[in-house]
């Protein structure tokens, strides 16, 4: 019969690798008690990393749509502070217009050719609004301006202010209301260039004034939810307005007849007023979307709570399973290093 042995050195060696996994495992359990989350999640949850995995990507796919939409939040916002800027330059000069309209005085004639003139600057500005290289108020087409400046040559050869003076030009002088309606109403006449039916075509609406799209962007809010940005500088009210504008910019008080400037206040304060009002319900649509962005969002924080709820749960370490198997892991080391410590001390000559 024989009997194995171990020598004295591969038993030490045993001994200082017991010692050493045991004092990693000590370590890995402290940094668990110390974060409390787990060191090594998928070794720790086997089968059910997967799930795990498929928790983080969903909360990943939650974080991008919350990023879209708090900047679909923030353009909409935008566009409804440029809205509302537009109907308070514009409702000065609307509010003017009626006073001429029915006479006027000298100070209502002497401040409503400027004041038109700014209100064309500020809808100007206002509509070529634009956020994070985006044209606002351009439709599908946002990467370029969408309105022409008043006094800036477009690509047709005219400026805004340029087509408005062609048409003049081609009713002759203006005497009478009659004249005034002509000129607006009549063949070639404004309603036709920002109709954009006006022959030659140069100077219409949508090669010299505009040149955008009058498609709303549509985005994805979330899942099949969209968000419709149902404004363009393209709109009937934006035409009006600007045809109202231009109109008094075109023909200052004291240029024409009494007679025939009350008229050119009138029909100017009529597609004012009408533009203001288009505006007003633009902005309640616009509203309506905005709600539709703030309830997703809602959702998407409790969703993304639930999610990150379940996330916690699988990766987070159990305190009470980490204190006890470090309890146990100490016991050993002790036990080693004191039979460790006994071994040491024994020798031959304490039994001769």
């Amino acid at each position: 019969m024989t009997l194995s042995t171990v020598s004295t050195l591969s038993l030490a060696r045993q001994i200082r690798n017991n010692v050493r996994q045991t004092q990693t495992e000590m370590q890995t359990l402290q940094q668990e008690l110390s974060t409390g989350r787990r060191i090594d999640v998928a070794g720790s949850l086997g089968s059910r990393a997967a799930a795990l995995l498929d928790l983080r990507n969903v909360r990943n796919e939650i974080g991008q749509f919350q990023t879209a939409m708090a900047a679909q939040a923030s353009r909409m916002a935008t566009m409804q502070d440029a809205l509302s800027a537009m109907r308070e330059a514009t409702t000065k000069v609307r509010d003017l217009a009626l006073a001429a309209s029915g006479g006027g005085s000298e100070t209502t004639m002497s401040v409503i050719d400027e004041a038109a003139r700014d209100a064309l600057r500020t809808v100007t500005n206002m509509l070529n609004s634009s956020m994070s290289g985006r044209f606002l108020f351009g439709g599908t087409r946002f990467d370029q301006t969408p309105i022409q400046a008043a006094d800036q040559p477009a690509p047709s050869g005219l400026s805004p202010d340029g087509a408005v003076q062609q048409v003049l030009a081609g009713f002759g002088p203006i005497t009478s209301a009659a004249d005034v309606d002509a000129l607006i109403d009549g063949p070639n006449g404004l309603t036709a260039l920002f109709d954009d039916t006006r022959v030659p075509a140069a100077g219409n609406f949508s090669n010299t004034f505009f040149h955008g799209s009058t498609d709303p962007v549509v985005a994805r809010a979330e899942g099949s939810v969209t968000v419709t940005y149902g404004a363009t500088a393209g709109d009937p009210a934006v035409r009006d307005m600007l045809k109202g504008l231009h109109l008094l910019n075109a023909i200052p008080a004291g240029s024409v007849p009494d007679a025939a400037y009350q008229r050119v206040a009138e029909r100017a304060w009529g597609l004012i007023n009408s533009a203001t009002q288009q505006l007003t319900e633009t902005q309640s649509i616009l509203g309506l979307e905005e709600q539709t962005i703030t309830r997703t969002q809602d959702r998407l924080a409790v969703e993304q709570t639930l999610v990150s709820t379940q996330i916690v749960r699988l990766e987070e370490a159990d305190p009470y399973e980490a204190t006890l198997r470090l309890d146990v892991l100490r016991n050993q080391l002790e036990a080693t290093f004191a039979v460790t410590s006994n071994l040491g001390r024994l020798s031959l000559v304490n039994y001769l």
